[in-house]
């Protein structure tokens, strides 16, 4: 555990600020000195995914070591932001990329992403790819065990992230637990070496407490 404490691992929120606001709530009193890790896939689907960066920039700067995870939907973005492709823009919208645009009050043609906020490009900008805590290892999405992510180049990156095979192999024998999100399921899952907390964007907002693994939701 990272000095002992107790860890809340936050799955995909997808543009819903209301359940992230109520799932906020419960776990700050359960445990206001937890350390927060959150999975990815902030944006696009939900409606207020602006409001969402909002939230988790306050957050954030009232509790620094908030870790933020990237997700296959902020490395669509970050290619977007780069490219500035009707490719690129396609491909956002087929991941729901309109609902954030409508969040921030744009045109649908708009290039890249200098409609946001300087706080927000930042906030896309330093989110990490993985993070390790003890035997606990984050990732947005199901990994297999031996991949480095630091590794992947941003095509490469991309696959990876948006990958929903649940490959078990190697992750029990490691003595780690892989925490997870993007794989959408009815309950979370939890097997030897695997833990996957994406419950469904809009559905319900789930995360994971850890070390004793218990599931909270909104």
């Amino acid at each position: 555990m990272t000095d002992g404490r107790r860890i809340f691992a936050i799955g995909d929120i997808h543009g819903r600020r209301d359940q992230l606001a109520a799932l906020l709530g419960r776990l700050t009193a359960l445990d206001p000195g937890a350390l927060l890790v959150f999975l990815g896939d902030y944006i696009d689907r939900g409606g207020q995914s602006r409001q969402v960066v909002d939230e988790i920039i306050a957050l954030r700067a009232k509790r620094p070591d908030t870790v933020l995870l990237m997700g296959n939907h902020e490395a669509a973005l970050a290619r977007f932001a780069v490219s500035c492709s009707p490719d690129d823009l396609r491909h956002m919208r087929t991941l729901g990329f309109q609902a954030t645009l409508d969040s921030y009050g744009v045109s649908p043609g708009t290039c890249g992403i200098g409609f946001m906020p300087a706080a927000h490009r930042e906030f896309f900008a330093r989110l990490t790819r993985w993070f390790s805590a003890g035997r606990f290892v984050f990732c947005h999405s199901p990994i297999a065990y031996g991949v480095n992510p630091d590794a992947a180049d941003e095509f490469a990156l991309d696959g990876l992230l948006s990958n929903r095979r649940i490959e078990a192999a190697g992750w029990p024998e490691s003595g780690k637990t892989l925490i997870f999100g993007h794989v959408p399921l009815e309950s979370p899952l939890v097997a030897p070496g695997l833990i996957g907390v994406d419950t469904g964007a809009g559905r319900v907002l789930t995360a994971v407490e850890l070390p004793d693994v218990r599931f909270h939701h909104a």
